[in-house]
C-alpha cells in the first residue's frame, strides 16, 4: 500500500496567498457576525472564526518557510 500523508501547508506560494485572503475574509465576516449579535454567540460563527485563524496561520507558515510547503 502506498503511504499517504496529510498535507496541511499549501504547496505553492500562490495557494498560500489565496488561503491568506480567504482566511482574512472569513475572519472579518465572523467578527462582524459576532459583534452584531446580542446574548450568546452563534456556534457556526465561532467555528468559522477558529477555521479562519487556522487558515491564516498555515498560510503564513507556508509563506515564511518555503521548505515546509506541501508537508
Amino acid at each position: 500500500m502506498a503511504k499517504r500523508r496529510w498535507h496541511f501547508i499549501p504547496e505553492t506560494a500562490a495557494l498560500c496567498w489565496i488561503f491568506l485572503g480567504v482566511g482574512a475574509v472569513l475572519l472579518l465576516s465572523s467578527i462582524l457576525t459576532l459583534t452584531g449579535t446580542e446574548g450568546r454567540a452563534p456556534v457556526p460563527a465561532v467555528i468559522a472564526a477558529v477555521a479562519a485563524v487556522a487558515l491564516i496561520v498555515l498560510s503564513a507558515v507556508g509563506l515564511a518557510r518555503p521548505k515546509l510547503r506541501g508537508r
